[in-house]
């Protein structure tokens, strides 16, 4: 029986009983962690904040909100869990999940399709399937600087485009712009992954750059096809924003890209307000004059004051997903998140909300005077090829989702 302590395992399904069951199966089979979501939508949500991959995604097919093989194709383009085993009632379903992985490269092991319920037997038998060691070695494993920087040298690192969308209308307004690693050999790593590996390295910049100039490039093409209002917002690290001379490179890499300063904004974490960076401060002011939008991402009421937001000109704040996230459900959440958007307001900043899953947390998002929101319930981050096809796919669905009083989710 092969050893499964060290591995982590999640189960995706929306009957807690089932879900219960499930979990059950899988501490019998000796993995010594086993995560629970119940569907999609919450399984993408807590494998992006774990940052590394499981080692095993257990998913039902038919589940509100975001099914088993929408979530499929999210974990193999995103790299989030190692294996996967699949289950249903319905054995049609099972025929549809094991053609979708047909014929993609072996970066997420189908360990095969079971009949619910679930046996032991069963389970036993998919994993047998497995290489318990080779699976946690995957998994777990994170790149050293030296491999990360061979991989920017080798070009392999690319942006991913989130989109975000006017709260009120449901049109697309702009898109975030997400670092990700095209690994040859394990497919799509998220920065979450390889970011902790260059802490303390001169990688960290040219990768900002990089990345930088292959969005802006593609925004340009955006533009030019007739997506004309679409803006871009664009993360810059700590060690840029302390350079004296990154002003007058963001403004000529934009200008030899032939966009317009008010498409781009350039974000930073809430911690260059409250470390008191001065030269950090100075460069975000000196972009705002050459107009460029300036944001903060991740910001989290009660960790800046309204004097440190009002020390830089920021026209865009984007409330954390920890505040957003079922906010309308929580009444304490939904007091901060309040408090967040009427304190922007004041300094007349723009929001946006991330990490938006419910209709319910859009509408009140609505209520309160949000200007902007992204996450699942909008679209995960996605290639630049794939922006157009969504957009004609989705629009309807957004206008819908814009019109609700909370009680549809997607």
């Amino acid at each position: 029986m092969q050893d499964w302590s060290n591995c982590t395992a999640m189960v995706v399904e929306d009957s807690a009983v089932q879900r219960d069951h499930m979990v059950g199966l899988l501490r019998q089979a000796g993995f010594g962690n086993v995560l629970q979501a119940c569907d999609g939508i919450d399984a993408l949500r807590k494998l992006e904040a774990r940052g590394i991959p499981v080692e095993l995604v257990l998913t039902d097919l038919d589940m509100p909100g975001m099914d088993g093989l929408e979530l499929i194709r999210h974990l193999r383009e995103l790299g989030l869990a190692a294996s996967l085993a699949v289950a249903s009632a319905r054995e049609i379903r099972l025929a549809e999940a094991a053609a979708s992985m047909q014929g993609v490269p072996a970066r997420m092991q189908l360990l095969g399709t079971v009949l619910k319920p679930v046996h032991f037997d069963m389970l036993q038998s998919l994993l047998a399937q497995a290489d318990a060691q080779a699976l946690c070695v995957a998994a777990a494993s994170v790149p050293a600087a030296e491999e990360v920087e061979a991989a920017l040298a080798q070009q392999q690192f690319i942006p991913y485009f989130e989109p975000r969308i006017d709260v009120a209308g449901g049109m697309l307004r702009g898109v975030d712009v997400h670092a990700c690693w095209q690994h040859p050999e394990r497919g799509l790593i998220r920065a979450a992954r390889f970011l902790p590996a260059l802490e303390d390295s001169a990688a960290i910049a040219p990768l900002a750059m990089s990345i930088a100039r292959q969005a802006l490039a593609q925004l340009k093409a955006w533009h030019d096809i007739g997506l004309v209002t679409l803006t871009m917002s664009i993360r810059l690290p700590a060690e840029l924003l302390a350079d004296r001379r990154m002003v007058d490179q963001l403004t000529s890499c934009v200008h030899d890209h032939g966009v317009a300063q008010r498409s781009v904004t350039w974000e930073c974490q809430e911690a260059v307000l409250t470390s008191a960076a001065p030269l950090s401060i100075a460069n975000l002011a000196h972009l705002s004059l050459r107009g460029f939008g300036i944001g903060i991402a991740g910001y989290r009421a009660g960790q800046t004051t309204q004097q440190q937001l009002a020390r830089c000109p920021l026209t865009e704040l984007r409330i954390d997903h920890v505040i957003v996230h079922e906010a309308s459900q929580q009444p304490a959440r939904a007091a901060m998140l309040q408090q967040s958007i009427e304190a922007a307001h004041q300094l007349r900043i723009a929001v946006v909300a991330e990490g938006v899953e419910h209709g319910a947390d859009l509408a009140l998002l609505r209520s309160y005077g949000c200007e902007m929101a992204q996450g699942p319930l909008v679209a995960a981050p996605m290639a630049a090829q794939t922006l157009v096809g969504w957009i004609k796919g989705n629009r309807r669905r957004l206008k819908e989702l814009a019109a609700v009083d909370g009680s549809v989710n997607a």
